[in-house]
C-alpha cells in the first residue's frame, strides 16, 4: 500500500530589531494614539508620558498629553517627582472640575473634593521629572496651577528629632532628646503640624498544601490597631525642627499637673506650646486629607513571613504577618506643609 504525504513549505521569519515590523515594506504606520510617540531613536512606539524611551532609554521630547498615565507603585525609599496641585484663590466653575477628572481618571466627585481641599494636594508621583512636567502642563490646560516637586527637595532623608521633654524658660525653649537638649527661642518656632499614625497588623495561619499547583486554605487570623498622635513642630530649618510621640514624651516639663490618661496631656501640651508660640502656624488637616493623600502617597503595606511549625495534630502551617501603616504618608504631608509655608514667607 502507498501513501501520498505532502509536506508544507518552511517559513523563515526573521525579525531585524532595526526596522520595526510595522515600518516593513509595503505596510502603512498605524496612527499612534494621544499618548503615544515614536522614539526618535529606534522609531518604536512608546507612552509619551514615560520621558524616555521604554525600550532603548533615549530621552523622548515634550509631548502634550490628554490623560495622565495610571499611577505606578514607586518604592518610598526611591527618588521621585511630585505633580501638587496648588490652591487656586478664585472660584471653580464646573468645566474645570469635569475637564480635571477627565485629565487625571477620576470621578468628579474626587476632583472636586482635590480643589476644595484649598491646600497643596500631590496628584501623582514619577519616575521622571520629564513625566511630572507634563502630567503638570495637562492640569494647567484644565485651568488649575500645578508645580512639580522632587523628593529630594523636601528632604525626607533629614529625619527630625525625637523630642522627649521639653522645658520652657522665659523666652526659650530646652528640647530633650536622645542625644542631649536643644535650645529654641519660642519666636524661632514657625509651623506646628498635627497627625495620626495608624499601625494594622493582621497575623494569619495557612496550612501548607502536600500538591503542588493547590492553594493552601487560611486556617485563623487576628488582627491588631494602634494609634498614636504625632506633633511636628518646625523652625525655619528642619535640622532645628522636632518631633513629639505622644507614647513616647516625658510632658512633666509642659503639663501640671499630670493627668492618668494620655491623650489628655498631649492636647495640654499642645495648648501649651500653642501659646508659646503664637507666630506658629497650626494644621491638623491631616485626618480629612488622608483619602486625597492615597492616590500620590499611598499607605505602605508588607508582608513578613514567621515561619513554619505543627499544630497538636501535627499539621504543618506556615505563618505570616500582613503589616501597613501611614507613616510615610504623614511624614510627605508634613513636610509639604513645611515647604508651602517656607516657599509663602520666601
Amino acid at each position: 500500500m502507498r501513501f501520498d504525504i505532502s509536506i508544507p513549505p518552511l517559513v523563515l521569519l526573521v525579525y531585524n530589531p532595526e526596522t520595526p515590523f510595522w515600518d516593513a515594506p509595503g505596510s502603512e504606520k498605524s496612527p499612534l494614539n494621544q499618548d503615544t510617540t515614536n522614539c526618535p531613536r529606534c522609531d518604536r512606539r512608546t507612552p509619551a508620558a514615560r520621558g524616555d524611551c521604554i525600550y532603548c532609554g533615549e530621552r523622548l521630547p515634550f509631548a502634550i498629553i490628554q490623560s495622565a498615565p495610571p499611577q505606578r507603585n514607586i518604592d518610598p525609599g526611591e527618588l521621585a517627582f511630585n505633580t501638587v496641585l496648588q490652591p487656586f484663590p478664585a472660584r471653580i466653575n464646573e468645566s474645570v472640575v469635569t475637564a480635571l477628572a477627565s485629565a487625571l481618571q477620576i470621578e468628579s466627585s474626587e476632583a472636586q473634593a482635590l480643589i476644595d481641599s484649598g491646600k497643596p494636594v500631590p496628584l501623582a508621583r514619577s519616575q521622571t521629572r520629564a513625566e511630572a512636567e507634563m502630567i503638570t502642563a495637562l492640569v494647567r490646560t484644565c485651568g488649575l496651577r500645578a508645580v512639580v516637586i522632587p523628593d529630594q527637595e523636601m528632604s525626607l532623608e533629614r529625619e527630625m528629632l525625637r523630642a522627649r521633654r521639653i522645658t520652657p524658660n522665659d523666652d526659650r525653649l530646652h528640647v530633650h532628646h536622645a542625644g542631649g537638649e536643644m535650645t529654641l527661642m519660642k519666636e524661632e518656632v514657625r509651623l506646628l503640624v498635627l497627625g495620626e499614625l495608624r499601625s494594622v497588623r493582621v497575623d494569619y495561619t495557612e496550612g501548607i498544601s502536600a500538591r503542588r499547583g493547590q492553594s493552601s486554605s487560611v486556617l485563623e487570623t487576628s488582627e491588631f490597631r494602634s494609634d498614636e498622635t504625632l506633633l511636628d513642630v518646625y523652625t525655619r530649618s528642619v535640622d532645628k525642627s522636632f518631633r513629639i510621640k505622644s507614647d513616647a514624651f516625658d510632658y512633666s516639663g509642659l503639663v501640671s499637673p499630670l493627668s492618668f490618661r494620655s491623650e489628655l496631656n498631649f492636647k495640654a501640651a499642645l495648648k501649651q506650646l500653642r501659646a508659646d508660640s503664637p507666630q506658629a502656624v497650626f494644621d491638623d488637616d491631616f485626618p480629612k486629607m488622608r483619602s486625597l493623600l492615597g492616590r500620590a502617597w499611598p499607605e505602605r503595606s508588607r508582608n513578613e513571613s514567621r515561619g513554619i511549625k505543627r499544630t497538636l495534630t501535627f499539621q504543618a502551617v506556615a505563618q505570616a504577618s500582613l503589616m501597613s501603616d501611614n507613616r510615610d504618608q504623614f511624614d510627605r504631608y508634613s513636610r509639604l506643609v513645611f515647604l508651602s509655608a517656607t516657599r509663602a514667607e520666601a
